[in-house]
């Protein structure tokens, strides 16, 4: 029976080892161009719900454009908020543990680096919990007041936010449903934002609110967060304060990331490599500074009242284009979430769910690669950028016929698995088992 189970978890730690093994994300990079200045605005409304949609991906890691154009490098601001985080992570077991002298100093620290760093504040929700639980600490220790003003800003982040009543104590729950029923009255304010360049994603308390300029939204008065992310710039964002029927204005001029000079040609010359199979110098330059394996890129034009969307997966390993195809969406988009999610995941898996989601060899009308001037040569230093002389005395690519070694074949694994199993479990049937054997030299007979 021992053999039996050791054999059994041999071959399911070899098929696990397998399905693991054969199911690695892929790191995406998403890549979106306007056509013309007029669609800039749809442009960056379909390029934010298409990396939204990939952030959940089962099959594929979106790359951060910010990280990936900055080397590597994280801003100073970025690690204010990793630190706030940190600073809350502790200050919430102290709290539920009812060291609050300690829990205090511990958000108090959080909630001062969450002011110093709203352009990385996220959806706010540590910061919120971090509200929430410096005005529990202020009710609990008699200050009533202070633990208003806390849960107001709270209440002010995310009116739509709760208090735990098995975590908070009933003096401080019935504290925040007060302040609550305050805020539902409260009176509202006009929050505007402009950028320098336009287009960007803007976030308000951690929820988008649309793509700048945004003019005149509606808020609760009091203190917000703005956060501005674009690609190609280092994202930005502020504290705004409110008042009362009053609008108040936040412009921010981005800075550029340190590869925005390679990202900004690269997008200019999109538009021309899409067409390209085998990929194009941009498609390969984009791969190259952001480290992706597929790029999934993007041509938005308006047109009336509606947009087009030209959409394009390339594989950088096989250095081909893989799928394309061209869909229309009225516009404004009603329903972003709804209308372009199935899109983008029917188009990512390849799955012709759709008449406009085909593979490129399928395509009754195919795109024409760009015409390019071939040079002429008589030898292969007569070519550039690892091109070698052809034999009808033009320069073509150097074809890579090193083949992939055999070690790193799928079957080399499917082999050594096999033969790993069939050897242990030979060996294990063939070994003389200790149940029946008898002492050395004598032979039992049973009648």
């Amino acid at each position: 029976m021992k053999k039996v189970v050791f054999l059994l978890c041999i071959l399911l730690t070899t098929t696990l080892f397998a399905q693991t093994g054969g199911h690695i994300k892929k790191r995406i990079f998403v890549v979106t161009t306007s056509t013309d200045s007029f669609s800039i605005k749809a442009a960056s409304i379909y390029h934010y719900h298409a990396k939204r949609i990939l952030q959940s991906s089962k099959d594929y890691q979106l790359i951060e454009a910010e990280l990936a154009l900055e080397n590597g490098n994280i801003t100073p601001n970025k690690k204010l908020c990793a630190e706030a985080n940190t600073y809350y992570t502790t200050g919430k077991k102290q709290f539920e543990n009812m060291d609050l002298e300690a829990a205090e100093k511990s958000m108090s620290k959080a909630l001062n680096n969450f002011w110093k760093c709203p352009a990385y504040i996220g959806s706010g929700a540590e910061y919120l919990e971090t509200l929430k639980m410096m005005g529990a600490i202020y009710v609990l220790n008699g200050d009533e007041k202070m633990g208003r003003n806390m849960f107001r800003s709270a209440l002010i982040f995310n009116p739509e936010t709760t208090i735990n009543k098995d975590l908070f104590p009933p003096n401080v729950v019935d504290v925040f449903e007060k302040v609550r029923l305050d805020i539902s009255a409260a009176k509202k304010g006009y929050l505007s934002v402009s950028t320098i360049p336009q287009g960007a994603e803007v976030f308000i308390n951690g929820v988008f609110a649309g793509i700048s300029p945004i003019s005149r939204k509606e808020v609760i008065a009091g203190n917000h967060f703005v956060s501005i992310e674009k690609d190609g710039y280092l994202n930005d964002g502020g504290r705004v304060d409110v008042k009362a029927n009053d609008e108040e204005m936040f412009q921010a001029q981005l800075i550029p990331t340190k590869r925005y000079a390679d990202y900004s040609q690269i997008l200019a010359l999109l538009q021309t490599d899409v067409g390209l199979d085998p990929i194009g110098e941009s498609i390969k330059s984009l791969a190259a500074i952001t480290g992706a394996e597929i790029i999934f890129a993007n041509i938005v034009r308006r047109d009336g009242t509606e947009i087009v969307v030209e959409a394009y997966l390339f594989d950088i390993a096989s250095k081909s284009r893989l799928y394309n195809t061209i869909k229309r969406f009225s516009y404004p988009i009603k329903d972003p979430e709804s209308e372009l999610t199935p899109f983008v995941l029917e188009f990512l898996s390849g799955k012709a769910l759709s008449k406009d989601i085909q593979p490129v060899s399928s395509l009754q009308s195919p795109i024409k690669p760009v015409e390019r001037e071939i040079p002429e040569c008589r030898m292969d230093a007569d070519c550039r950028n690892g091109f070698i002389c052809g034999k009808d005395g033009k320069c073509v690519a150097k074809e890579d016929k090193e083949k992939k070694k055999f070690y790193k074949q799928w079957w080399f694994y499917s082999a050594v698995g096999g033969a790993v199993v069939l050897i242990t479990g030979s060996t294990l049937l063939l070994w003389p088992s200790s149940d029946t054997a008898t002492r050395e030299g004598i032979i039992n007979f049973k009648f």
